[in-house]
């Protein structure tokens, strides 16, 4: 198969952006577009790719979900109001999981529809509530992201609070707190996490810092061991940045982080690769290399390993990860590839989206 799908969510339109890349040709193409319902979009799907998931960052506070067929139709399935704006969400098959500004929500998927809330968690004491912002702002300095690893442990990483909340999934979906973990320095802002496939480890991506973190997961705690550098150390202390997203390689042998140029219009974005050794620990706490963006990368440099693999030349080394990388700055998204034999990435195809358009976050489809 050499066309392949993926649909993003905007941060200056309602729209959401379906385009297709052609492994061939090595293209990307505006395919489609798909009706909103509000800006700063983050979207995810399901593990069968027939259901799409998405935040939006415009007012009221809303979750929304798609149907999506082979055809890459899409059906609007549900909206369903929330307490304040969430940035990202995930989800394990039978509950979705989501979190912004001072709260995280899990609520229960009926037919792959966002249903009935399980329960919503305060991140800060329950009587601040009502007082606190709970629009886009807070997302901000509040949570970002929520996510659940095989072993039912879940992490919000928290800005403002400069910690990662852990929390016990219940099998009814419910979440006990189990600790606050300080991030390792002041004023790191943990923002986005990924735990390994065996629940292990947890990495984490510092917004302002710019560090790749790693945690050995406890039974109720977490304990910091490692630590990278998501940007050269040319860079660091020159310019402002701002990371985004840490991601795996398909195989589980690699990780990388994405970095924003923040307010320093003369330093573009980044793109961190680091090998993994077998249990999961970082190889080296240097980077293998970087890719450096043609742009800044604005408020976007949201990224995202695509699920398939493409052999280059029929020999198993050359096997290569496709990856998106989007921007905001002048409203390009980016497919990078990531080469394991000889550890390189490089840009492979690029999208200027129409009408001034700027992509926040997308999902792969196939």
């Amino acid at each position: 198969m050499q066309l392949h799908h993926l649909l993003t969510g905007s941060y200056t339109n309602n729209t959401l952006f379906l385009l297709a890349f052609d492994t061939l040709s090595r293209t990307l193409s505006l395919n489609s577009t798909v009706p909103g319902f509000g800006l700063h979009q983050f979207v995810t799907s399901n593990a069968a790719k027939d259901r799409v998931y998405a935040t939006a960052m415009s007012e009221p506070p809303q979750l929304f979900s798609w149907a999506v067929d082979k055809d890459y139709k899409f059906t609007h399935l549900d909206t369903v109001n929330i307490t304040s704006s969430a940035c990202y969400i995930s989800d394990d098959g039978r509950y979705a999981f989501s979190a912004g500004g001072p709260t995280a929500h899990i609520h229960s998927l009926d037919d792959g529809a966002i249903g009935d809330e399980i329960q919503e968690l305060y991140l800060i004491p329950e009587e601040d509530i009502d007082s606190v912002d709970k629009t886009r702002q807070a997302v901000l300095h509040g949570a970002h992201a929520f996510d659940v690893n095989v072993n039912n442990k879940g992490f919000v990483p928290h800005l403002g609070m400069n910690s990662i909340f852990m929390y016990e999934i219940a099998d009814n979906g419910s979440a006990q707190p189990q600790s606050i973990n300080l991030s390792p320095t002041e004023g790191d802002g943990p923002r986005n996490s990924y735990s390994s496939k065996n629940g292990k480890l947890l990495y984490v991506v510092t917004e302002h810092t710019q560090w790749l973190d790693v945690y050995e997961i406890g039974e109720t705690q977490l304990r910091h061991v490692q630590r990278g550098s998501v940007i050269p150390d040319d860079v660091r202390g020159q310019f402002t940045f701002r990371s985004n997203t840490v991601q795996p390689s398909r195989d589980g042998k690699y990780l990388f982080a994405s970095t924003r140029s923040w307010e320093s219009p003369s330093a573009n974005g980044y793109v961190a690769a680091f090998e993994l050794d077998d249990a999961g620990y970082l190889e080296s706490e240097t980077a293998v290399t970087f890719y450096e963006a043609p742009v800044t990368l604005g408020s976007a440099g949201g990224l995202r390993v695509a699920p398939w693999e493409d052999k280059t030349n029929g020999d198993p080394s050359d096997l290569t990860d496709y990856m998106y990388l989007s921007d905001t700055s002048e409203g390009w998204m980016f497919i990078l590839g990531w080469t394991p034999s000889n550890k390189t990435l490089d840009l492979v195809a690029s999208l200027h989206y129409p009408d001034n358009a700027t992509p926040y976050e997308a999902t792969w489809l196939d």
